[in-house]
């Protein structure tokens, strides 16, 4: 079992407060599941979805608030007639609503999925929060063409009049190869082309709204190769990964929206009595906090800040520093190493507008600073 808990310097606390475990509460306005690649193991033709996600279909039933679930890819590993017709048997017997983001799997017969189940993109408004289903399937990973103009026209038609939004789609589209998640192992890299547009079209739509934003995959847990969750969260975004078939890491995130619209998060246990097996969700966060600060008791900070020229950092001691600036995609774009000097100022000028990272560390001590560009 591969479970991705990383310390990786990144940035932007996030505004969304979270508890700890799950417990029925009146406080509770709703809640929904996610899973991911639920025909199981890969590879694997189970009669229907993965057994021990079944198994957990009274589980679901007992949480009389959970009132929906959305499967996030890969339901079926070889799509035929029957094969959809045991996944709708199962999921009559979990007497739920579930709605579909389809997998590479379930698109290997597109025609049969369509004519069954209609569109692989659409929206639908639950309780003033805004869903949206993608398909990053019909071009190697991008949203793109009418799949694009569909999702910037629900955005803009929506995002202003809802509460919180949750995307969902099978593949992890935040990931590159030269960014903060390029550790974090999915079960499959198929079709992806060698550059897609989700940090250069799609995340930007959500960056910018007042809205708390959960991107959900599903391409998860079903080797031993791959993570079986992942977790992280900065500005106004949030990512989960989640997914079954590797057997002991197979899990499910129920999400929890409460009366004030506060979102929490369920990891839920597949394969062990103990339903919270694997700890909380948030505590397998991969960006630091950007509040957590180490250093010797003494002020480190910027100034000025927002800035467009020029900033300076008061490292607040003269011992051998080294300072990174990491952007929005996560990736470092400015590293200076052995900085001996009590105040350093970098030139910022040609930085675009934004959101930053500082990470200033020397041999004990770290701060890690949000920085405004504007």
């Amino acid at each position: 079992m591969k479970i991705t808990k990383l310390s990786i310097l990144f940035f932007i606390v996030v505004n969304i407060s979270f508890t700890t475990s799950y417990a029925q509460s009146d406080s509770i306005l709703y809640s929904f599941f996610i899973a991911g690649h639920t025909y199981g193991a890969a590879g694997v033709n189970n009669p229907g979805l993965h057994p021990p996600f079944i198994e957990k279909f009274e589980y679901i039933q007992s949480r009389e608030e959970i009132k929906f679930g959305v499967f996030t890819g890969d339901i079926v590993v070889d799509p035929s007639a029957e094969d959809w017709d045991e996944v709708d048997a199962d999921i009559d017997s979990l007497g739920l609503p579930i709605y579909f983001a389809v997998g590479n799997h379930d698109m290997i017969d597109r025609p049969l999925f369509e004519s069954r189940y209609g569109d692989t993109y659409f929206h639908f408004i639950y309780e003033n929060d805004l869903f949206i289903i993608l398909d990053p399937n019909l071009d190697e990973w991008n949203i793109s063409g009418d799949q694009l103009v569909f999702l910037e026209n629900v955005v803009d038609s929506n995002a202003q009049f809802v509460d919180n939004i949750f995307v969902f789609f099978h593949q992890i589209l935040w990931w590159e190869n030269d960014n903060l998640y390029e550790d974090i192992t999915p079960n499959s890299f198929s079709g992806r082309a060698d550059t897609i547009n989700f940090w250069s079209e799609i995340e930007p739509i959500f960056n910018v709204l007042p809205n708390q934003v959960v991107f959900c995959s599903g391409d998860f847990g079903a080797a031993y190769w791959s993570d079986d969750f992942m977790y992280d969260t900065y500005s106004n975004i949030t990512f989960i990964g989640s997914g079954m078939g590797e057997g002991v890491g197979d899990n499910i995130v129920v999400i929890n929206i409460d009366s004030t619209k506060a979102i929490t998060y369920d990891l839920i246990c597949l394969n062990d009595t103990n339903l919270y097996c694997f700890g909380e969700l948030t505590d397998y966060q991969i960006s630091l906090d950007v509040n957590e600060k180490e250093w010797n008791e003494k002020p480190i900070y910027l100034f000025p800040n927002p800035a467009n020229e020029k900033v300076t950092i008061n490292m607040g001691s003269i011992e051998n520093t080294s300072v990174q600036i990491i952007s929005v995609n996560g990736q470092v774009i400015f590293k200076k190493m052995n900085i001996i000097s009590e105040l350093y100022s970098i030139d910022i000028s040609d930085y675009p507008k934004g959101f930053y990272i500082v990470s200033v560390t020397n041999e004990s001590n770290r701060a890690i600073l949000k920085l405004i560009v504007k």
